[in-house]
């Protein structure tokens, strides 16, 4: 990096490169959220009527609202926390599917989606159909046409793969599951923050998300939409306190009511309130379509251009507009773990290495046998002296080209 830079607030003497797995580090008013709330409030959401038991309750309603306007849901109450994007799907699909139902999904997903309807497939004798996608990631949408049949219940699906980067065509996909009276689930958990989301124009029913990554938030939040229609179908996997009603015992409960029993997290609550008020002001989400804010493709172009080497294969798409801010390669001369150890251990630069909890991709793409792939995940937060110490450590080990 040039000495005639300025210096950002943000940097840091790490090279962050794995914000797929969580954005670090947290954009300015994040961590300062969570400590106010904690220090100068700290009581439980919903339980209770003193002052701060009040003050609480209205920090989680207005976060609700808050997510609610920055996915464009009709109501706050089509929102409900959860722990984190994991138990969010996990809750869609407990919560919808029966016994007789029918899931088709895609090879990109995350075993955060995949390993709950295997288990769904255990427990009740649900059917579900994986839809293969190409090498680039990919699912093509006749290939989930093939997929659907009669009892088809759900089409659920990632926005975009962890693994390649790549954007899936859930526009086609949610007008397919409209045509076969079908709900159609969205995984948005490397997407949410950083695309603009309209859950009504793009058709989604449900949409399940981390709060710790593209919103910014700390870990410990986890968002599910479910839309008012689907929710006289719901049944919560689960029940316990929910602050209100407490002569009843047998319900019934509303959904997210339900969802959210026992003590939320509202120290991180107040911090993705926080979070998503930063990206809100910072990273233009009144951009429409389906395309990346603009200072993530420029960093994406120049991430795709320093990985450009000989040494590497690029998985996923070329363009920087077919995909989320995560790029993964593989290498010629060392595997992915060899390759993420050695950016650890000699310069600082932390990546990710390996299958990255996706259990189907990777026969599709042909990476299995290579251990799975080295991923560079960029965030709100990445900073370009960050691609400068990668462009510098790359030339040092490989030399300059």
């Amino acid at each position: 990096m040039s000495d005639t830079k300025e210096s950002s607030p943000l940097e840091t003497s790490r090279t962050y490169l794995d914000h797929a797995a969580t954005s670090w580090p947290k954009p300015p008013g994040v961590l300062e959220a969570l400590i106010a709330f904690q220090k100068e409030c700290g009581a439980a959401s919903g339980r209770g009527a003193s002052q701060g038991a009040r003050e609480s309750t209205e920090l989680v309603q207005h976060t609700r609202e808050r997510i609610s306007k920055f996915i464009h849901g009709e109501h706050p109450q089509e929102i409900a926390f959860l722990s984190n994007g994991t138990q969010a799907l996990n809750a869609a699909l407990l919560g919808l599917l029966k016994r007789g139902d029918h899931v088709v999904t895609t090879a990109a997903e995350h075993n955060s989606l995949l390993r709950p309807l295997a288990m769904l497939a255990q427990r009740i004798g649900l059917e579900w159909t994986v839809a293969p996608v190409n090498q680039q990631g990919i699912v093509s949408v006749d290939a989930v046409r093939e997929a659907i049949r009669p009892n088809t219940r759900l089409i659920a699906m990632t926005h975009a793969s962890n693994v390649t980067g790549a954007l899936q065509p859930i526009d086609s996909v949610s007008s397919l599951a409209k045509e076969n009276n079908c709900w159609f689930l969205l995984d948005a958990a490397q997407t949410i923050g950083y695309f603009p989301i309209d859950v009504q124009a793009m058709g989604i029913d449900l949409l399940a998300a981390p709060g710790h990554k593209g919103l910014c938030g700390m870990l410990g939040t986890g968002i599910l939409y479910l839309q008012q229609g689907l929710q006289p179908f719901f049944e919560s996997p689960w029940i316990g306190g929910t602050g209100m009603a407490s002569d009843q015992i047998d319900g019934p409960f509303f959904w997210s009511s339900a969802l959210e029993s026992g003590n939320l997290n509202v120290p991180a609550i107040a911090s993705l309130n926080a979070g998503i008020q930063w990206v809100e002001q910072h990273a233009g989400v009144e951009l429409e379509g389906n395309r990346s804010f603009g200072s993530q493709q420029e960093m994406v172009n120049r991430l795709l251009g320093i990985l450009d080497r000989d040494e590497f294969q690029l998985i996923g798409p070329k363009r920087s507009d077919e995909r989320a801010p995560v790029v993964s390669v593989i290498g010629t001369s060392m595997g992915p773990q060899e390759w993420s150890a050695l950016l650890d251990s000699a310069f600082g630069i932390e990546t990710r290495a390996g299958l990255h909890c996706a259990g189907m991709i990777h026969s599709n793409i042909g990476t299995l046998n290579q251990g799975g792939t080295l991923r560079f995940s960029l965030g709100h937060t990445s900073l370009p002296s960050d691609l400068d110490r990668l462009e510098q450590a790359l030339n040092e080990v490989l030399g300059t080209r």
